[in-house]
């Protein structure tokens, strides 16, 4: 075994160069497997290592690989990288990128310091022809102990990337789509949704509708039944679903591992909420309604008459005149009343003494509940209710394609289900360890005459929820499906939890408000705070922060709304 190392040693030491150069590429990391293992790397000099870095550049990406490899050519490896063309790809690459298939851990040389990393990055923003999604994860990386880089590297990103941005839609032929929004006198329905061919949605509301129903309850609740910013859980419809990604949409591109997804379906969701508060803010204003008086009767006025929240609620926003000033009006009454509703749930009364005394802001996730089990998770941690959903509900498995009705293309094993009578023996037996599972868990029973059936309905539509939109509202759910759920609790199958924000609704302010969560974060609450927004001369870019500040409000009070109603009903 010694002489075989030695040999293998003393071959590899000789030959070197030439096998570099000879060995088919899909066995190169069998290569340097060995060569690390070996400690092949004690013979092969740091001028023969250069020299083959030199030839062959992209061996680096396979000897990063190897740690021991990787510290003994620590500073050769430093230097090569300090003057590689992809380098700035490898350590975002590294640091950065969500991988959503297991990909090798790459070793960086120990030698390699933060300012390296730094002019790294500096150095291919400065490049000919950088990545346009390289320079997203530079601009929206989260500093980390490993990797960091300044405000200034960050602002020449932001630079960099609003110019390759100009040069790709001057010359990209991409997909497009748009959002169209009217409010028509002689629209008979309340509202009319339709898409044409050039992928342009089309709103068109009823301005009659909306002034035959014009006390200040209906106009908002429009936010609800009309713009749809709500579900039929009474869920913000407009957050970030990783359901609503396509498959291309999932795969393509690189994403950081801190970054808020947002996909077409976001897009799509963010441009129409926007133009329907835009074009709503002008419809209420003729009717002598203006968006922020409306909201102010809603809280001090509607919710204290309808529902339990004490008379002495306070939402006053200041008249301004430049969207620079509204926005800074609106920003701490927004914060105020966050802070109001807390205390109502905590002491049943507003004390505004305690309030001025707790200064520090409330985060999102902080406001609680009025109401116990307010929301059902999926237990992640729990294998079966992972892997069972995964065969029920995923677009990925095959359970959903057999014969009779592959030609129908249902998609998954539960529409499938649900539409056809289906029989056991139709599935092949590569498939079968997939059913089993599903039978041994007690999802599906097979009866006499061989059809597949849902051992527990209500319980299927319940985990169904849950991989569609990733939290579903418990007291939305008829008494039957409830005690359902609660079994499912103590299964751990899944679990409950009480906050007046979802984790998804959560992640969704955050986004816009703060950078606490996301790299990506518009962080509107501190630029506006701190002075650091865009410039007072720039209208528009402040016209859309307000508005968007603005539907943070009208959501927030669509989701207190929904809590008092939940906690008057019990209640009652």
């Amino acid at each position: 075994m010694v002489i075989s190392r030695l040999y293998y040693i003393f071959w590899v030491w000789y030959n070197f160069k030439k096998i570099l150069n000879e060995v088919i590429y899909s066995y190169m990391d069998s290569f340097w497997e060995k060569f690390d293992s070996q400690k092949v790397f004690e013979k092969i000099s740091d001028e023969l290592l250069e020299e083959a870095l030199f030839d062959n550049p992209n061996l680096i990406n396979v000897i990063l690989k190897y740690k021991n490899t990787v510290n003994r050519y620590d500073e050769v490896l430093r230097e090569f990288l300090l003057n590689y063309s992809n380098s700035a790809e490898i350590l975002l690459s590294h640091y950065e990128v969500k991988n959503n298939f297991q990909k090798d851990i790459l070793c960086i040389p120990p030698s390699l310091t933060l300012d390296d990393k730094e002019n790294i990055l500096l150095d291919y923003l400065s490049s000919n022809d950088p990545n346009i999604n390289y320079i997203k994860l530079i601009l929206n990386m989260r500093n980390q102990k490993g990797f960091k880089i300044t405000d200034k590297t960050r602002l020449k990103a932001k630079r960099v990337l609003s110019n390759e941005t100009d040069k790709l839609l001057k010359i990209s032929a991409s997909m497009k789509y748009g959002v169209n929004v009217t409010f028509d006198s002689n629209e008979l329905l309340s509202k009319n949704v339709s898409i044409d061919e050039d992928q342009t949605m089309h709103y068109v509301y009823s301005a009659s509708y909306i002034k035959s129903n014009s006390d200040p309850y209906s106009l908002f609740l429009n936010f609800k039944d009309l713009f749809e910013y709500l579900d039929i859980e009474n869920r913000i419809s407009l957050v970030s679903n990783k359901r609503n990604l396509g498959t291309f949409e999932r795969i393509i591109g690189l994403r950081s591992k801190d970054e808020y997804l947002k996909g077409i379906a976001f897009r799509i969701a963010e441009s129409s909420s926007l133009a329907q508060i835009m074009g709503y803010s002008k419809v209420v204003e003729d009717l002598g309604k203006p968006l922020e008086s409306l909201l102010s009767i809603i809280f001090m006025e509607v919710f204290p008459s309808k529902y339990s929240l004490p008379s002495n609620a306070r939402f006053l926003v200041p008249t301004a005149t430049s969207y620079l000033e509204k926005i800074r009006f609106l920003a701490p009454e927004f914060e105020s009343a966050l802070k109001q509703f807390k205390l109502y749930v905590e002491d049943k009364e507003i004390d505004f003494e305690l309030l001025q005394i707790s200064s520090a802001p409330s985060s999102i996730k902080d406001i609680p509940s009025l109401n116990r089990n307010k929301y059902i998770y999926l237990n992640e941690d729990n294998n079966i209710s992972v892997n069972c959903s995964d065969l029920l509900f995923s677009d990925q498995t095959l359970l959903a394609y057999v014969e009779p009705f592959k030609e129908k293309k249902y998609g998954t094993f539960f529409n499938l289900l649900i539409n056809e009578d289906v029989k056991f023996s139709s599935y092949e037996s590569f498939l079968l360890p997939r059913l089993n599972y599903l039978l041994d868990n007690n999802v599906i029973h097979v009866d006499k005459s061989d059809s597949i059936i849902f051992n527990n309905p209500l319980r299927v539509l319940v985990l169904k929820d849950l991989y569609d939109n990733e939290v579903a509202s418990f007291h939305h759910y008829p008494e039957k499906y409830q005690n359902e759920i609660l079994k499912m609790a103590k299964e751990d199958l899944i679990y409950l939890e009480n906050s007046l924000f979802s984790k998804p609704e959560q992640s969704y302010f955050n986004y816009y408000l703060n950078k606490s969560e996301f790299t990506n974060g518009l962080d509107l609450r501190n630029s506006y705070l701190h002075g650091t927004q865009a410039s007072s001369k720039d209208e528009k870019e402040h016209e859309i922060a307000y508005f968007t500040y603005l539907k943070l409000v009208i959501l927030a009070f669509l989701k207190i709304d929904d809590d008092l109603k939940i906690y008057s009903s019990i209640s009652n």
